[in-house]
């Protein structure tokens, strides 16, 4: 029985993809670490994907996206070109949740949906494809409990490190809710223990929950 056709054009588009990419070796380097990889989320750009075959928009994404020269959005896929020229292509797929309106994904060359596409040496792709790891894989289970109680620092209102004073309940959020979290944070930083860690975390990682 032959390789089914589905399976034989994803394993053809990743062999393609990883062609395109600088030849080295796998051992020489480290795994990227997605916080740190600048991304495309289909969510910030689903209200504006055109409706109809025909219509095609063209967002400003200097700021956001300094290494894309053009965004091109159509109603079946999204088309980026980066600052060297080169122009990728991704469709655009519209699926059913169960819990209300369809939620637009990018299907990546490996065939398989994403919300986030990273970039890396100049080429979009997901998290697979390049390989990437989260930072709390990168962390030893004291290392991820500061992650954790930075990232609730930062729930909290305040800034995510863990010897500065904790942030006060803001007027908007419920007493129940800030005495939760207060007491999650507390728990975790009381495991963590008095001991200093040898390095400082890299504030880059929480740069999508500050924006």
């Amino acid at each position: 029985m032959g390789m089914p056709v589905q399976l034989a054009k994803a394993l053809r588009a990743k062999r393609q993809y990883q062609y395109q990419l600088p030849r080295r070796s796998r051992h020489s380097e480290p795994r990227p670490t997605i916080e740190l990889m600048r991304a495309i989320n289909i969510n910030d750009l689903r209200h504006v994907i055109p409706r109809y075959p025909n219509d095609v928009y063209e967002p400003k994404v200097d700021l956001k996206y300094p290494d894309i020269a053009r965004l091109r959005l159509f109603a079946s896929h999204i088309e980026i070109t980066g600052r060297n020229g080169h122009v990728q292509r991704f469709r655009i797929v519209w699926i059913r949740t169960g819990l209300g309106k369809p939620r637009a994904i990018l299907v990546c060359f490996c065939g398989y949906g994403a919300i986030r596409l990273f970039a890396r040496y100049g080429m979009y792709a997901c998290k697979a494809c390049h390989r990437a790891v989260h930072m709390c894989q990168r962390q030893s289970s004291r290392g991820r409990k500061r992650l954790r109680a930075c990232k609730l620092r930062l729930d909290l209102g305040g800034w995510p490190d863990i010897n500065e004073a904790l942030a006060p309940k803001a007027k908007w959020r419920h007493r129940r809710t800030y005495q939760r979290l207060r007491g999650q944070l507390q728990a975790l930083e009381t495991a963590i223990g008095p001991r200093r860690f040898r390095k400082p975390l890299d504030m880059r990682i929480f740069a999508n929950r500050v924006s």
